[in-house]
């Protein structure tokens, strides 16, 4: 199988009742079958609870109707929104998280993984409206997805329903929305046996799919403009020539310098020829010996250049990577080294932004014995990565060097 070609795949649970553990592990054989594929994973609906409105409202209407909180929802859910129409929509983290493992195990490009009626959707919603009200049902094995829309004076849609409902396999769900004006009909597709199966989503370019692009929950994605490539170019050349001016004016301090050094350097030797006694020419003269202060200040040197500067960054960085820490300051108190004992180890200080107290307590105690959590304190700006919800600052001291 051609490593270029971009499969899309759905992705949905063996049973209504079952967890995600085995669709993962249809994934992980898929990978491991197509290793340096691209792909676009559609997920069923049975992973993906949707509600109308903006974040804060669906937060509010989840924590209500589901007893699902905030915190639950940050910790264990991925959420991603849409505008015009508003709506929301969350998927299991450790879903989520678990299709990033495999893929990257297995060298795969996951270019897109969201709801699968999130193209056919957008691409019904694009014709112009004929009714003042529009219901819209997707419908999988054993599930569909309903949305109701009101159509405004000009023709914009304002979606006030959106909810899922499980249903016996090849049976119709309870409510008919259906019969009504404006109503829209969505089928999936796929065999009710299957769990994962090539697929074949609507043909809408990406740059018009902001539905799909915003609810993509491995997301988001930087985009570039086609304007920004001619900027691109046009930089590229101007940069070319002033990298051939700067290599021409570098050539020639090269030499000046060269030129300097070899007029020092004699001139060097003319002093010590001059200022040296006759008996020092002889072939068996020995060299003076170091001065105390001189050889302190190379064994100060010498331990500075062996201090393994490459092994305590990389057990920062496997310390942040291991506990979704994002690294914001780090500073070493070089001047210990040589002040005292050769092993003694300097101090380090470090500072992170992590999404609560539990990974900022796991983080400090990821660099081992002596590591203490100096203080914590919410960031001014709170922000959202794929890893998840980052509003905690903290900081820790630790002697660097030291193992876990």
């Amino acid at each position: 199988m051609k490593r270029w070609r971009s499969h899309t795949l759905f992705l949905r649970p063996p049973t209504a009742q079952a967890g995600h553990e085995a669709a993962l592990a249809e994934w992980a054989q898929w990978c491991a079958q197509n290793a340096g594929s691209r792909c676009e994973l559609a997920l069923s609906s049975h992973w993906v609870i949707p509600c109308a409105g903006a974040p804060a409202q669906a937060l509010a209407q989840w924590a209500h109707y589901m007893e699902l909180s905030e915190a639950t929802i940050d910790q264990s859910w991925v959420l991603r929104s849409v505008v015009a129409p508003d709506l929301s929509c969350i998927a299991p983290r450790a879903l989520v998280e678990g299709l990033m493992q495999a893929a990257r195990l297995h060298a795969v490009k996951l270019e897109w993984v969201g709801p699968w009626w999130a193209w056919a959707v957008q691409a019904c919603w694009q014709a112009p409206p004929d009714a003042s009200t529009q219901t819209l049902q997707a419908f999988e094995p054993g599930m569909s997805t309903s949305f109701k829309a009101e159509i405004g004076e000009r023709g914009q849609r304002t979606l006030v329903q959106a909810w899922t409902q499980a249903h016996e396999e090849g049976q119709e769900p309870s409510e008919a929305t259906l019969d009504s004006e404006g109503g829209v009909r969505i089928e999936a597709g796929v065999p009710a046996d299957s769990v994962l199966v090539e697929w074949t989503r609507p043909e809408t370019p990406r740059w018009k799919a902001h539905w799909a692009e915003a609810l993509d929950f491995v997301g988001p994605r930087v985009r570039v403009a086609m304007g920004s490539w001619a900027l691109l170019v046009g930089a590229l050349a101007a940069s070319m020539a002033v990298a051939e001016q700067a290599q021409t004016l570098a050539t020639a301090q090269d030499d000046v310098q060269t030129t300097l050094r070899r007029l020092e350097r004699a001139q060097h030797q003319k002093a010590l020829a001059l200022a040296a006694p006759r008996a020092a020419s002889s072939p068996h003269a020995t060299d003076p010996a170091l001065t105390p202060a001189a050889l302190k200040q190379a064994a100060r040197v010498s331990q500075l250049l062996a201090y393994p500067w490459p092994a305590v960054i990389g057990r920062l960085e496997q310390a942040a990577q291991q506990e979704r820490a994002v690294l914001m300051g780090f500073s070493l108190d070089i001047n210990s080294l040589g002040g005292g004992k050769l092993d003694a180890l300097p101090p380090a200080r470090l500072q992170a932004a992590l999404p609560d107290d539990a990974a900022a307590l796991r983080w400090v105690a990821a660099h081992g014995e002596g590591a203490q959590l100096v203080g914590r304190d919410a960031l001014a700006t709170p922000f959202d990565t794929v890893q998840g919800h980052y509003a905690l600052r903290a900081e820790a001291s630790w002697a660097a060097g030291a193992g876990p």
